[in-house]
């Protein structure tokens, strides 16, 4: 009998998939860390609020404190028969404003958030200008003094392709295989407009590849602008990713102009 009902609960568990949306400036990034507010604490917190039981969830990419994400998948298993879409109404009664589940549903029991992802991508936003308005502090690096936005665009043109990208992986990273592709890279000017106010020139750095190491994109874009400040040339960046030596690349960039667009499956 004990049996029994142990391969009935087997089966009565679902994976469910959820698409998460959060302001990172209220965060101290995904990962749990004591006596801060995360991603995953918020939401490992209000799922054991629902279920009266410890959820681990599986998400598919990390965040850093101050990183935005438009997209962020994560997946958990569940012994409960409740519909995705009640789960996502009840979490969000329970999650902070800055953090807010946009879909659900259930997926394969060997759906793996991180793992069956085949490319994720990123956007970096700059404002070059001498005065930013405030609504948009939290979401752009503002730069004061001029760059050059066309230098900038022939240095990012180098990153695409396959590449060992450990001059742009940050000290400490865990990672091992250093090797990354980028499908698709895209550095040029777009507006922003908030209320009715005047639209805001901003300097976009989209990125799409099959993964990212730690603090990659914000350590590619601060090697870029040093490109555009003629700290560096556009014709480094070749020797630069073939050092595979973090010192041989830029400042790291900001967090807070960075956001988790998509997670591709």
């Amino acid at each position: 009998m004990s049996k029994q009902r142990s391969n009935r609960s087997r089966a009565e568990t679902r994976n469910l998939k959820l698409k998460l949306a959060y302001d990172g400036s209220a965060f101290s990034g995904l990962e749990l860390q004591p006596g801060c507010s995360t991603v995953r604490g918020e939401l490992e917190k209000a799922l054991q609020q629902l279920f009266r039981k410890e959820i681990k969830i599986i998400t598919a990419s990390r965040t850093d404190a101050g990183v935005h994400a438009r997209a962020q998948a994560v997946n958990f298993y569940l012994d409960n028969k409740i519909a995705p879409e009640k789960l996502m109404a009840a979490l969000n009664t329970k999650l902070p404003p800055a953090l807010r589940v946009l879909s659900a549903r259930q997926v394969s029991g060997h759906f793996h958030s991180r793992y069956n992802a085949k490319y994720k991508e990123y956007e970096y936003l700059i404002f070059n200008g001498k005065v930013l308005p405030p609504a948009y502090r939290d979401f752009v690096w503002h730069i004061r003094q001029p760059i050059d936005i066309k230098a900038m665009q022939r240095a990012a043109a180098a990153f695409s392709g396959s590449h060992d990208f450990s001059s742009f992986c940050a000290a400490h990273s865990d990672d091992r295989d250093f090797v990354r592709v980028m499908h698709k890279i895209v550095l040029g000017r777009r507006q922003l407009q908030l209320w009715q106010g005047p639209k805001l020139k901003v300097i976009s750095f989209y990125v799409r590849g099959n993964g990212f190491l730690y603090k990659m994109v914000r350590n590619m874009v601060g090697t870029l602008v040093e490109v555009g400040e003629g700290r560096l040339r556009a014709e480094d960046i070749p020797g630069i990713i073939k050092a595979r030596d973090r010192k041989a690349a830029g400042r790291t960039a900001p967090a807070h102009g960075l956001c988790l667009l998509k997670v591709g499956y």
